[in-house]
């Protein structure tokens, strides 16, 4: 044979080598890579399920917290006319309360137009007063709430259909998120004062907790309390999740792992695990406190902003996306996302609750929609994740990402040359 032929004999040889690597290294390749991290499955939207909506008598009304009592009756907040709200789905009726801090604003019938530019003849101040924001229900079914601007904390006794008011004690401390511990404390985070508070009944005062001593600059925007009666935030200025133990007044952080992530709306699941959203970077993001371990997952859409969080009988994480006008949920088990659009536009989402049925009920804030809704939870679609992970196998297979080509060529112009040289060296 001569030295030709063994040397097309050996790059033929090397090309079926190559050939057969890189092909099934780059299946390899990719099976490695859903192992390391799996992906969420892109978002299933279409079909969806029923969404009933409501409007609210009051125009205007920018419902903001909701909560569900014990008899299915949803309440929620009216912000910017200063009312507490019942309504009773059976009867489809609604039940307005004014809170007695804004009992003595001036009416007006004044009207925005669009040729008319008089003002009001009566002008008043209504940044002193009220804008209830989150609430939250006792064991007894008694209501408690936020008043962002009127810088109180807000009670309303349903039976008897009274109200009571405490003030805070920090001044334009902007209370944001509510919850009761098992002792029936009512707790709140203080946007602007950079604290925890506690409205302690024992020592019929209100607590407070400064955040600021922790490490510069505080804005609590959640709060949430476990089991052991820890009081878990979010907070926006320093990007942790922070727990607060009140027995002994430790405050102990967990750094979100996105820069500038706004973690808000806070929960707590059955296996103690911390639930929260990702304003800023679009994520649902999940805690696990005894390891500090936090892991994320991309909420579809660029521009999502993920509002708030409840997790329903089956361990789905739901939420609704305030710019994107959407309701869905995150399948922690099958790495999976599911959305569906809300019925009225731009209506901007605002807070959750969750009654006795499963359904899902939810505000809509914007001042055109002024509407609280519900999902029917039995009429929600089963939508299988489209992506897995592949467990077994563990080891990365580096893949280059060279077209077979590229490799063709090499070997042909090797070839070539290598037959130039012996032809030249024969003729010599």
């Amino acid at each position: 044979m001569t030295p030709l032929k063994k040397i097309f004999l050996l790059f033929a040889f090397l090309f079926l080598y190559l050939f057969v690597n890189i092909s099934t290294g780059d299946e390899q390749g990719q099976h490695s890579m859903h192992s390391q991290q799996p992906a969420p499955a892109p978002a299933v939207s279409g079909s969806g399920p029923v969404i009933n909506e409501y409007t609210i008598p009051t125009p205007y009304s920018h419902p903001f917290g909701i909560a569900v009592d014990s008899k299915d009756n949803i309440w929620f907040t009216a912000q910017a006319v200063n009312k507490i709200v019942k309504f009773d789905p059976a009867k489809t009726i609604f039940k307005e309360y004014l809170i007695p801090s804004a009992k003595d604003l001036p009416k007006t019938d004044w009207k925005y137009s669009p040729t008319e530019k008089t003002p009001p003849k009566d002008v008043y101040n209504v940044f002193s007063v009220g804008s209830p924001g989150a609430m939250t229900m006792d064991k007894n079914d008694r209501i408690w709430f936020v008043e962002h601007i009127g810088n109180k904390i807000g009670f309303f006794d349903p039976a008897a259909e009274q109200f009571t008011e405490y003030d805070i004690p920090t001044p334009q401390s902007n209370p944001y998120d509510i919850a009761i511990d098992s002792e029936g404390n009512v707790w709140f985070v203080e946007w602007n004062g950079g604290k925890i508070g506690k409205l302690d009944f024992k020592l019929k005062k209100v607590v407070e907790y400064d955040l600021k001593k922790e490490g510069g600059n505080s804005r609590p925007a959640s709060i949430a309390v476990d089991a052991e009666d820890n009081i878990w935030i979010g907070d926006i200025a320093m990007n942790v999740i922070g727990r607060f133990n009140p027995k002994t007044n430790a405050f102990k952080v967990f750094p979100v792992v996105t820069p500038l992530s706004q973690p808000g709306k806070i929960l707590i699941d059955s296996s103690k695990n911390i639930w929260f959203t990702e304003v800023h970077s679009h994520k649902i993001a999940m805690l696990i406190p005894s390891t500090g371990v936090i892991s994320e997952a991309d909420v579809p859409g660029y521009n999502s902003v993920p509002q708030s969080i409840i997790i329903d009988k089956k361990g789905r994480v739901w939420y609704i996306d305030n710019m994107r006008n959407k309701i869905g949920y995150f399948a922690p088990h099958a790495v999976s996302f599911s959305e569906f659009d809300i019925p009225t536009m731009n209506s901007q989402p605002m807070s959750m609750a969750i009654d006795s049925k499963g359904d899902i009920w939810f505000t809509e804030n914007d001042r055109g929609a002024n509407k609280i809704a519900s999902l029917v939870m039995s009429t929600v679609p089963d939508t299988p994740a489209t992506k897995h992970s592949h467990p077994e196998e563990n080891l990365p297979t580096p893949d280059s990402g060279i077209p077979l080509w590229v490799y063709l060529a090499i070997i042909i112009l090797t070839v070539i040359i290598v037959g130039i040289i012996l032809a030249k060296k024969r003729g010599a």
